[in-house]
């Protein structure tokens, strides 16, 4: 999730500059209530796709703005809304009905709080949206940002079928996601990489295109390895914060706020 902030001289750009991020955004909306569709028709399978196109156009969308220099308040709280439906909402949809009757009270109440946290983590982020941090906490975000927990949340979709213990699992790392949600757990936010190959379109292309396909053939095996590796990057972000703010600050690890 991108926040969007007001730039001065944006009433100079052209006028589909301004429109572009906007409309980018609109299409990770539309994706997100197409994932809602396949789920009610039990497509799980493209429901997931679905959200993942939900969570690549929403970090487009963002960098077009600063890109384009067309940010807006406008934009950002769209930004927040369309988030909300196709990472809050879409995958406890998702989940469900691929429990279908089997869910029980408790395990609902599970996927609501992570609808819940996922609401107030993008309500904080948004109000957050203006406050200036030094530049290299931009690096960071605060908590697990909503398309990563999304994706995470959706984990026991392909590993598991749908019997009571592994909906009790399902409910209790419902659970565990939503806290990462809206802990002040430093996670990396990817602003700042530099790919080695920037240089080369041909292989951004490239690079592009095979995770399209990978997505689309082996929707679930992709879910299993983004999950696996972002939770493994958890750690490694805590430490880095911890080291960067070492160097660039001389204040406790408490006192820290990254976004």
């Amino acid at each position: 999730m991108v926040a969007w902030r007001s730039l001065h001289g944006q009433e100079n750009s052209p006028r589909i500059a301004r429109l572009l991020p906007n409309a980018v955004t609109a299409l990770a909306l539309c994706s997100g209530l197409i994932s809602v569709r396949f789920s009610v028709d039990g497509a799980y399978d493209y429901a997931l796709v679905a959200i993942v196109t939900s969570a690549i156009l929403d970090g487009l969308d963002g960098r077009l703005a600063r890109r384009l220099h067309a940010s807006s308040r406008f934009g950002a709280e769209f930004d927040s809304l369309a988030d909300f439906l196709s990472f809050g909402v879409a995958p406890i949809v998702l989940l469900f009905f691929w429990a279908g009757d089997a869910i029980t009270g408790p395990i609902s109440l599970c996927l609501m709080v992570f609808a819940l946290a996922s609401a107030i983590r993008l309500a904080r982020f948004t109000a957050q949206s203006d406050v200036e941090i030094a530049a290299w906490r931009k690096a960071y975000f605060t908590g697990m940002p909503t398309p990563a927990a999304a994706l995470a949340v959706l984990l026991p979709v392909s590993l598991t079928m749908p019997t009571p213990g592994a909906l009790q699992w399902m409910g209790l790392h419902a659970l565990l996601i939503a806290l990462l949600m809206v802990s002040r757990v430093p996670t990396f936010s990817g602003k700042n990489w530099v790919l080695p190959f920037r240089s080369s379109r041909a292989g951004v292309l490239a690079a592009i295109a095979v995770l399209a396909v990978a997505l689309v053939l082996y929707p679930r095996e992709f879910l299993v390895t983004f999950t696996v590796l972002y939770l493994s990057s958890i750690p490694i972000s805590c430490l880095s914060f911890r080291h960067d703010q070492r160097v660039h600050e001389d204040v406790p690890v408490s006192e820290s706020a990254g976004l």
